[in-house]
């Protein structure tokens, strides 16, 4: 049994040196705590980082063993986590480098993650029974009201990024996303194509413009296809700052909704602050314009959101979220004349245990609310949900 132990240790040793080789000659706070993460395993790792999330250097251990793993998202994690304790200028400096050498070696990613969701109206319809057109009121039939459903919802992707010149990647990518229901009029089903380039700065800033082909299904049946342009911009900002810059313009045709006919165009920039290392706000402000053939389909809106995520002693993690999003169309509604003014409102929870997993695969549990206000009573509506998630990065 010692024999075994010892060399599964001499092993982890070895492996640890070949990925400092690899990646950085470390010296100070992480040549120590690489050198320690060697002498452990994952399980122990994560448990150390779940005892003391504030701790850097448990972190970093926990970093440099993910790195021999092969799960670099998942290391790049907790090395910007580090990078908001009170370093020293020669530490940080040398965090900063083996992210840098992350980014710049990473040639693929994936991602997949499903959830079964109990909504109390996914199709996001009024709880009104009557409406008012003019002086006259309408009844509504069952199927235009809110209504109860348990849903489905897969989110899958991943990319290839061959490296073509310094600092210059390509990058090809196909992402699926799904809520599938036992009713197939709720369901909603988009792929998605991707090709274009991805790099880095001099100064280290992250960049990324592609191009994208989708197509989109609701109901069983096809809705619309899509045409697009995507750029990103990401920098670093101090010691504990991420800005994340993005815009696009997808031009939609859809065959059996002509009105909705037209090109989306969005901006948005969220600014992402690690307090500690266990704790990070984020903060975020888009806005976005929809033409369309028909002026009471077009309009434009503006969204601010707020959210934090808080890593407590033992490995319990809690999030939490909301959002605030305006909406006014152009043109007048040709049933009830009116220009509609939307204001969307929601507030959202999410819990995990970092010491949890099933398999490779991470449980996390989300609950929200979101409600509309709306000068239209047929698009005025509330919905609750409460989802279990199975998620994994790769």
């Amino acid at each position: 049994m010692w024999r075994a132990s010892g060399l599964a240790h001499l092993r982890a040793a070895t492996l640890a040196g070949m990925v400092l080789c690899f990646w950085l000659n470390p010296s100070g706070l992480l040549a120590q705590a690489a050198s320690e993460g060697a002498q452990h395993g994952l399980s122990a790792l994560n448990r150390q980082v779940s005892a003391n999330p504030t701790d850097p250097e448990a972190r970093i251990r926990l970093a440099m063993a993910l790195l021999q793993s092969g799960a670099q998202d998942r290391a790049r994690f907790h090395l910007l986590q580090a990078r908001a304790a009170p370093l020293t200028e020669a530490d940080r400096a040398q965090l900063d480098a083996l992210l840098a050498r992350i980014e710049a070696r990473r040639d693929r990613e994936g991602w997949f993650s499903f959830a079964i969701v109990p909504e109390t109206n996914p199709a996001q319809r009024t709880d009104a029974d009557t409406i008012w057109i003019g002086d006259l009121p309408f009844r509504l039939n069952s199927n235009a009201q809110a209504q109860r459903a348990t849903g489905l919802h897969v989110t899958a992707g991943g990319a290839l990024m061959p490296q073509i010149a310094q600092g210059l990647r390509l990058r090809i990518g196909a992402s699926l996303a799904a809520r599938l229901y036992e009713d197939r009029a709720l369901e909603d089903i988009t792929l998605r194509g991707d090709l274009g380039f991805q790099g880095q700065t001099l100064a280290g800033h992250d960049w990324q413009i592609t191009g994208s082909v989708a197509r989109r299904a609701q109901g069983g049946r096809s809705f619309g296809q899509g045409v697009g342009l995507h750029l990103s911009w990401s920098q670093r900002l101090g010691h504990s700052s991420v800005l994340r810059l993005r815009a696009e313009a997808v031009d939609w045709r859809f065959a059996n909704h002509p009105s909705l006919d037209g090109p989306r165009l969005s901006a948005s920039v969220e600014l992402r602050h690690a307090l500690r290392p266990d704790l990070v706000v984020t903060g975020t402000a888009a806005i976005s314009r929809v033409s369309a053939r028909a002026a009471y389909e077009a309009g434009r809106s503006l969204r601010v959101g707020l959210g934090a995520q808080q890593s407590f002693a033992g490995g319990l993690v809690l999030g939490v979220e909301t959002f605030a999003q305006s909406h006014r169309r152009d043109g007048g509604d040709p049933i009830f004349g009116i220009v509609r003014k939307d204001t969307t409102t929601g507030l959202g929870l999410r819990a995990m245990h970092r010491d949890v997993t099933l398999g490779n695969y991470t449980p996390v549990i989300e609950a929200s609310t979101t409600r509309q206000r709306s000068n239209s009573a047929l698009n005025t509506w509330r919905n609750t949900r409460v989802s279990l998630a199975l998620s994994r990065s790769f």
